[in-house]
């Protein structure tokens, strides 16, 4: 990989984005942002992702400008298919992903983020989504995943107005989900990808899946959708060992179907 660097951490994978010196989101690198994601998904020992930048001024700044210039409307259009499957593949990540924003985050940097789970900055990080400066908007879900974590109004102010928000404001107004110091959000990233990593796989998957659905539907529908996955996981190998080792007051020894 010329771009990506992977380390593993116990359960959990970091995801580098190593593209000085702004970690730009060129064709290439979301080419191997999304096999590395997939490839880690179908890794039975990983449970967690954390995508992270390299360097301590920029998480990502988005996309490389330079692949718009000859206005090619067929050239962009390949670029948005580009950001939609890299950025699919972190959303249908098996596991929890954890952004760990340590600097500038930054149009498409921003939607990376926000396709996470949690969204951990530094002090010192800036987020905004300003392509309207450029004459552009986004384009890879940040419309409705920005207003979806702060509200249309904020979403308003940082999209149409080109505010950027430090990691103070992006906490206070529901963006962020913890601030740290600078240096420490790969530590705390992690941290907190252990934490989820330690549940049972299919449980965090069915619970992911009707959280972010659940802005879309009535509590009856919700309510029914709980059921039917409550019942999926009845009986399963992962159910049973965790019920037994919650019994037993013991940690779980997690394993899948196919082990069982």
């Amino acid at each position: 990989m010329k771009f990506i660097v992977v380390e593993k951490l116990g359960q959990s994978a970091i995801v580098t984005i190593d593209n000085a010196p702004a970690n730009t989101l060129g064709l290439d690198v979301l080419a191997e942002l999304e096999s590395t994601v997939k490839s880690l998904s179908n890794d039975e020992n990983i449970r967690a992702l954390v995508v992270t930048g390299a360097g301590d001024r920029f998480f990502c700044s988005g996309a490389d400008l330079n692949m718009f210039t000859s206005g090619d409307k067929e050239k962009a259009a390949q670029v948005i298919d580009a950001f939609d499957r890299s950025f699919a593949a972190i959303r249908n990540f098996d596991g929890v992903t954890v952004a760990a924003i340590n600097g500038y985050a930054l149009g498409g940097g921003l939607e990376l983020a926000l396709c996470c789970d949690y969204m951990v900055a530094e002090q010192g990080a800036l987020m905004g989504l300003p392509e309207a400066r450029v004459g552009l908007i986004p384009c890879a879900g940040g419309t409705k995943m920005l207003a979806d974590k702060v509200g249309k109004a904020w979403a308003k102010r940082i999209v149409l107005g080109g505010e950027t928000v430090d990691a103070r404001k992006g906490f206070d107004i529901g963006l962020l989900e913890e601030i740290v110091d600078p240096g420490f959000a790969k530590i705390v990233a992690v941290s907190l990808a252990e934490k989820v990593g330690g549940q049972g796989t299919s449980a965090v998957a069915a619970a992911r899946q009707l959280i972010d659905n659940s802005s879309d539907v009535t509590l009856t529908s919700q309510l029914e959708a709980e059921r039917s996955a409550f019942l999926q996981l009845i009986g399963s190998a992962e159910q049973l060992e965790g019920v037994q080792a919650f019994i037993e007051k013991r940690k779980p020894i997690w394993c899948t179907e196919d082990e069982d």
